[in-house]
């Protein structure tokens, strides 16, 4: 699907072509039993371009946010509905997020995050209390201790900027400091601990020349050293405490945390090489792998570790347990081939064994991102939910699966058939109500 020899793009074809309506259906079907404790909304965000954008320059982070939702109520899936974001300059399309009451749509690069309402609908109202100093980013990492979220955020559009922010669980800006980042690097994600936040400026940089052709304007530079900083988030005065690591580039953390001797541990999706050859995508030069890195604050030493061997993107943890240790973590497998992804497992991983449980899909269908929604009266951390979108490549037909999370191989304790079909997308979030 991915080789380069090909002229169409690969990203407006299949299921990542966008679609084109607004869909609103209630009292969904459902085969199985969706658990009675689950009620709040399940919300995706992603790519969705509402005009052709020309495809020979297209590249997949590019295009108008759609979200798609399910509302759930008592053991009903009562509405599914999908709408385009749109307000206020800003079409978000790579997260959406709740916060403080609030829902809001996020991108990276500057872009600003579009507030959401229950429908979601865009609304033409400030983010967070219009307290940002400019746009935030497509990842926040949620403290559970205080309610806050924190991120890393970069544009380039006036010249490159990098800022970490925190916003509070009053939904104002908090914290805020300007970082001074020469290498210019796509820092799309960023790790959370007790002390510190975890900066990547990675192999991916700032590309002038690909900006003036209108490509998309991130490359991969071989000469810049990467590494891995720890930001004091507790006492911004202090200096980063900087790692270097081998070349690599990093979308997506599944978590970090620091260990009884105070090491930090992160665990994160390592790709050897990306955005080199290929200018539409992330995909079609080398796979992510599950990676942990173990720095040494005491005496700046830091080791690698391919903890599975199995590629996988999109992990996620328990939401409330972000920036602490967990024995557990999710993800979405990819395959073997990085110019024919497969999106047919869903990864369970124990960590304190390295052990990972498998959900297997069958041959015509693919999953997204799985998100774990915590049982109501949950007493353990893995008592709880996956939901991942589903496409049928068979039917061109799209479902959202629930999996028991502390059963994840068996069968899903339920599936919603969806009445249209849900494009490959990013991220997304369980609201509860």
């Amino acid at each position: 699907m991915f080789s380069r020899k090909k002229f169409d793009n690969p990203y407006l074809q299949g299921n990542y072509a966008p679609v084109t309506s607004s869909l609103h259906q209630t009292e969904l079907p459902c085969r199985g039993q969706l658990p009675e404790d689950l009620n709040g909304l399940f919300v995706r965000n992603g790519p969705n371009p509402m005009t052709p954008p020309k495809a020979s320059k297209h590249h997949w982070f590019v295009g108008d946010g759609m979200l798609h939702g399910i509302r759930f109520e008592q053991g009903r899936a009562l509405w599914y509905r999908n709408q385009p974001v749109s307000a206020n300059g800003s079409t978000a399309n790579t997260h959406v997020i709740g916060h403080a009451g609030n829902l809001y749509a996020l991108v990276e690069a500057g872009g600003a995050p579009v507030k959401v309402d229950d429908q979601l609908n865009s609304l033409d109202e400030p983010a967070f209390e219009n307290t940002l100093p400019r746009g935030l980013s497509a990842h926040t990492k949620f403290e559970a201790a205080t309610g806050s979220i924190h991120a890393m955020c970069y544009d380039f559009k006036r010249g490159y900027r990098l800022s970490y922010v925190e916003i509070g669980a009053d939904n104002r800006l908090a914290q805020h400091k300007e970082i001074k980042l020469p290498s210019q690097s796509m820092v799309h994600d960023c790790a959370l601990t007790e002390h510190y936040v975890v900066v990547f400026d990675l192999s991916v940089t700032f590309s002038p020349s690909r900006l003036i052709r209108r490509y998309f304007p991130f490359a991969w530079n071989s000469k810049h050293q990467a590494r891995i900083g720890l930001l004091h988030r507790k006492d911004l005065s202090q200096a980063i405490t900087w790692f270097d690591i081998a070349p690599c580039y990093i979308f997506h953390a599944m978590n970090a945390f620091e260990d009884h001797t105070g090491r930090v541990i992160l665990e994160a999706m390592r790709y050897d090489r990306i955005f080199d050859q290929n200018k539409l995508g992330p995909f079609g030069e080398a796979l992510p792998y599950p990676t942990r890195w173990t720095m040494d604050v005491g005496t700046g030493s830091v080791t690698e570790d391919r903890f599975d061997d199995r590629a996988s993107e999109f992990p996620r943890v328990h939401p409330n347990l972000e920036g602490q240790e967990t024995q557990f973590g999710y993800a979405l497998g990819v395959g073997r081939d990085a110019n024919a992804l497969d999106f047919d497992q869903i990864l369970k991983y124990h960590r304190r064994d390295d052990r990972v449980t498998v959900h297997q899909l069958a041959s015509s269908k693919m999953a997204s991102e799985p998100v774990f929604v915590p049982r109501a009266d949950a007493k353990s951390e893995d008592e709880g939910y996956l939901m991942s979108y589903v496409y049928d490549q068979d039917k061109n037909s799209s479902e959202l699966i629930v999996l028991d999370a502390q059963n994840v191989s068996a069968e899903p304790i339920a599936c919603i058939d969806l009445p249209q079909r849900v494009p490959f997308g990013f991220h997304g979030s369980w609201v509860p109500v």
